[in-house]
């Protein structure tokens, strides 16, 4: 069935359908279909097969229910925004803030992150690099704190953004643009979105932060119950000892093999 033919099938709605339909490696897809996918028009829908498709579809009915279940604690502009009691994160894709699309991302998926001004670094964090500064007052207040780095003086900016890396193999990079036109650096505009460059980064620091102690109170956790386990086995080869079913040699020899594991 070729592209000119009137009318055609949707192979996933089985409506029929007109001229305004898009290619897949299966047939064709109804407007409704190529939405429901969360496709645009750079989508390569030619190499979609039905599985693809009704797989992407499931994909973003998962993505519409996590972001419903998404509860802000806090946000720094409309440029990115917290749900602390579930460690989250995500950076809002729509209109005035609006979340049409968003990635939600974990606390644990930051690698590492920096500014960037122009493209040269201005500041990076993570991976052992903290940015200084950056306290939470409260569980939903104002993320405040400072960002230092190699700042060049400039009287205009072209750009101004946040380039974090996240655990996501197929997508390693998400970055918050900040500016995108051309700012005057001594303009109120600058001025306030290199303030929010500041709390955004001093909020990325914090997590990081948080994610190193919960790995530290994990590895301590592991060591302590470790001590404990090997302390019972012990205890209960003293029993055998003293119940006569194993030699003093063999239980010297067991406690010193729990005592070195």
């Amino acid at each position: 069935m070729g592209f000119f033919d009137l009318k055609a099938i949707c192979i996933n709605c089985e409506k029929e359908i007109g001229l305004n339909r898009f290619k897949t490696a299966d047939g064709w897809i109804c407007p409704a279909c190529f939405k429901l996918c969360g496709y645009n028009l750079l989508t390569p829908t030619k190499t979609k097969t039905i599985t693809n498709i009704r797989a992407d579809i499931a994909e973003k009915e998962t993505q519409k229910g996590e972001l419903l279940r998404f509860n802000t604690t806090k946000k720094i502009g409309g440029f990115i925004e917290f749900d602390e009691t579930k460690r989250q994160w995500l950076i809002p894709d729509g209109i005035f803030g609006g979340k049409k699309n968003s990635c939600i991302y974990s606390f644990d998926d930051i690698v590492e992150y920096e500014l960037l001004e122009d493209g040269d670094t201005i500041t990076k964090g993570g991976l052992g690099r903290a940015v200084a500064g950056g306290i939470l007052f409260g569980g939903v207040g104002a993320i405040v704190g400072g960002v230092t780095g190699g700042k060049k003086s400039k009287s205009i900016v072209n750009s101004l953004k946040i380039k974090i890396t996240v655990n996501d193999f197929q997508k390693p990079v998400v970055y918050i643009d900040l500016i995108k036109i051309k700012t005057k650096a001594d303009s109120f505009t600058y001025k306030t979105n290199y303030g929010l460059a500041q709390q955004i980064l001093s909020a990325l620091a914090l997590i990081q932060k948080q994610n190193d102690n919960q790995q530290i109170d994990s590895s301590f956790s592991g060591q302590k119950n470790a001590t404990v386990s090997a302390a019972d086995e012990i205890l209960k080869f003293k029993k055998l000892l003293d119940g006569g079913v194993i030699t003093q040699d063999e239980f010297d020899s067991k406690k010193k093999q729990l005592l070195n594991s």
